[in-house]
């Protein structure tokens, strides 16, 4: 009787066993697989594309890196090589960050505040019809997602840190200076674009015309400006180790 029943219990846990088994239990509690929906799958198969297409692009930028590192290192010569290549990117870095004079195509954007009549309007016209310091920002701004590679007003070079405020009947800047109206706002770009770009509806450029500001844009084949007088030095930030 004992055996039958120690028989009976082995049975039951073999076949427990078995349906474990069956079922791809893993005892330490993980499965061995996963099954994946749709939308996951669809999700995963992209996520790798993505890997493929970044590994892909670090094996040129690797290859590209190591190429250049070749002809440095070839012989003596290279040094000089060195030199001119450190100089022209200091120079490319110079012209994005408003420290060095710079030339080009690109339009000329006129702004100038609109006729208005004390006695005859209302305080809040005449003000709509003055361009103010948050009309100057949202100039810039579209003027840097049309493509402008380069900003004055006036003789005020802007750069990317710069901001600006209403001072009576001025527009002063981060480091102090002011410009007063009328404004020339120089953009050196793509004439076409940075035009077709500033005149679309919805632009602010349009509102100011739509509030009678005086606006005029010229597109011109050689435009200069001047090296910025904002401060250049950097303080408080620094290089991020990517690794770190």
């Amino acid at each position: 009787m004992k055996n039958s029943k120690d028989f009976f219990l082995v049975f039951i846990a073999a076949i427990i066993l078995g349906a474990l088994i069956s079922m791809n239990f893993n005892f330490k509690g993980i499965q061995s697989y996963e099954q994946l929906n749709t939308t996951q799958y669809q999700n995963a198969v992209e996520e790798r594309a993505i890997l493929y297409t970044d590994i892909a692009n670090l094996k040129e930028n690797n290859s590209e890196i190591r190429q250049k590192f070749n002809d440095y290192t070839k012989n003596d010569t290279q040094k000089e090589k060195i030199v001119e290549d450190i100089k022209a990117q200091i120079s490319d870095y110079g012209m994005f960050t408003g420290t060095k004079q710079v030339e080009g195509r690109g339009i000329i954007l006129k702004i100038n505040d609109g006729k208005t009549n004390v006695e005859e309007e209302g305080i809040d016209e005449v003000m709509s019809k003055l361009l103010h310091d948050s009309d100057m920002a949202l100039v810039l701004n579209e003027l840097r997602k049309a493509g402008a590679e380069a900003i004055s007003v006036n003789n005020h070079r802007v750069v990317p840190w710069s901001g600006a405020v209403c001072a009576w009947a001025f527009i002063q800047f981060d480091d102090g200076t002011m410009e007063s109206a009328p404004f020339n706002i120089y953009a050196i770009g793509d004439p076409e674009k940075l035009k077709a770009a500033i005149l679309e509806d919805g632009s602010h450029v349009r509102e100011l015309m739509l509030r009678k500001l005086y606006v005029e844009i010229d597109e011109s084949d050689k435009i200069t400006m001047p090296p910025t007088t904002a401060n250049t030095n950097v303080k408080y930030m620094k290089t991020a180790e990517a690794n770190k």
